[in-house]
């Protein structure tokens, strides 16, 4: 990744970014990274944007919305010294409390233990939710096809909105058998790298949604335009994020030019993914925090990704994992 940053960033120094188009395209022949693509892209388009004054959205048609349901993304499992938490007990823990600060939509990881056991506990820890809170499952890619088709049935007879990557994502091998043996919504894309990939798996029709990451894909108007392929063959769109503060700022603006996918209240209309972890990234990074009221975030409407990096906290980051200029990155030198 850095490698990658560093190569790219040899075509950036000095350039205007309003002219995005070539400098995306000289970062992708010189990296090889779509992360550092997708970094480079976000970084542009936030100064172009503060240029012309305009929202990063206003770049990519305008909003929307001007808000957003969050669902809260679990962390996992746990381990307390060497024993292994049994998710019985995290669930009816977690599940609650994650109601209680105002998510109205939970995503659970699983496949770790037997299906059964999982599908118990989830049954017990599912007892003590309010009315209306729906939940979804990340199968981290644990299950091979007839395991994936055993736990997606499970979720589908508990009421789950989808079953999120379940099989390995190399190729997505299995995916047409477990998508077509299933009625739960299948999800799933977070790790594809740009649009030739997500047609690909599209013309495949394995996916209900698809989960372009703006952070892996190419930047925020890579997503959109894997938004507007999934759209044409009538699939819903939910981005995947999971990092800190500035990818969190991005997806806030590709959810705002994202439709709903119908006219139907009934349909998947764009989510943020929240990650519940701690992480500094997210919660220190920026002047002002972006913070959920009632489950949902507001999606900000200033130039650019619409918020400000606390630049001490910059500093005091990379002074702990490494300088960045010693590291052969640039920190500056896109004229904005």
């Amino acid at each position: 990744m850095v490698a990658g940053i560093a190569g790219a960033g040899t075509f950036v120094v000095g350039r205007d970014a309003l002219d995005a188009n070539a400098i995306w395209r000289d970062a992708a022949g010189a990296s090889g990274s779509s992360l550092a693509v997708s970094a480079i892209s976000i970084a542009v388009d936030d100064l172009r944007s503060r240029r012309l004054g305009i929202p990063l959205a206003g770049l990519y048609g305008g909003p929307v919305r001007d808000r957003v349901r969050a669902y809260a993304s679990s962390a996992g499992y746990e381990v307390d010294g060497d024993r292994e938490v049994d998710p019985s007990e995290t669930w009816r823990r977690d599940l609650p409390r994650l109601a209680a600060e105002g998510f109205t939509a939970i995503k659970l990881r699983v496949g770790r233990h037997p299906i059964r056991q999982e599908l118990d506990a989830i049954e017990r820890a599912r007892a003590d939710l309010p009315e209306g809170v729906e939940l979804m499952a990340d199968g981290n890619a644990a299950y091979d096809v007839p395991g994936a088709i055993a736990m997606g049935r499970g979720l589908e007879r508990l009421g789950f909105a989808w079953f999120e990557e379940p099989s390995p994502q190399e190729g997505y091998a299995g995916y047409e058998r477990i998508h077509a043996a299933l009625d739960i919504a299948l999800a799933g894309g977070e790790g594809i790298g740009e649009r030739r990939e997500a047609r690909a798996a599209l013309e495949r029709d394995i996916f209900d949604i698809v989960q372009p990451d703006v952070s892996i894909c190419g930047g925020v108007g890579e997503a959109q335009y894997i938004a507007e392929l999934a759209r044409l063959r009538c699939g819903g769109v939910i981005p995947h994020m999971w990092g800190g503060a500035v990818l969190l700022a991005a997806t806030l603006q590709l959810l705002a030019v994202l439709p709903d996918p119908t006219r139907s209240l009934s349909t998947f209309a764009p989510l943020l993914e929240y990650d519940t972890t701690e992480n500094p990234f997210r919660t220190e990074l920026l002047a002002g925090p972006l913070e959920m009221r009632d489950g949902w975030f507001d999606i900000p409407a200033g130039p650019g990704l619409g918020v400000e990096v606390d630049e001490a906290q910059v500093r005091a980051r990379a002074a702990e994992t490494g300088s960045l200029t010693a590291a052969g990155i640039p920190v500056a030198g896109v004229s904005s």
